[in-house]
């Protein structure tokens, strides 16, 4: 018998709004300008969560990971779709974009995905 784990109940019951901005990197290069293409807005409702997972959940401290980053930098989203790294995610008027995923679609129907939450000075223009 094969192992299978439907994870559709537990992404429905702890899902928050989120906005996922798809082929928001994409454009072309015109006489050396940039010209983005506009990006497609996916709302989902899937768990996201704004603390690293891997560290005590309920330590309270700010501990600065090993990149000398900030764990409330980092993100993490369970997601019943796939996506590439990279893509945009928009959160509670936050952008985060993808820098990690697992794919568990071996066994379940969900995929794990790393985020890093964006700075202003570092969005794209």
């Amino acid at each position: 018998m094969a192992f299978y784990l439907d994870m559709s109940a537990l992404i429905d019951m702890f899902g928050t709004k989120l906005t996922v901005l798809a082929n928001s990197d994409d454009g072309e290069w015109v006489e050396g300008i940039w010209h983005q293409t506009e990006s497609k807005e996916i709302d989902l409702y899937e768990p996201f969560l704004t603390f690293n997972i891997n560290s005590t959940l309920l330590s309270g401290q700010l501990m600065p990971a090993e990149t000398g980053e900030f764990d409330t930098d980092k993100a993490y989203w369970f997601s019943e779709n796939d996506y590439v790294i990279g893509t945009r995610v928009k959160h509670n008027d936050e952008f985060y974009r993808v820098t990690g995923k697992q794919n568990y679609s071996d066994y379940s129907n969900v995929l794990e995905y790393e985020l890093k939450k964006e700075s202003p000075n570092n969005e794209q223009t």
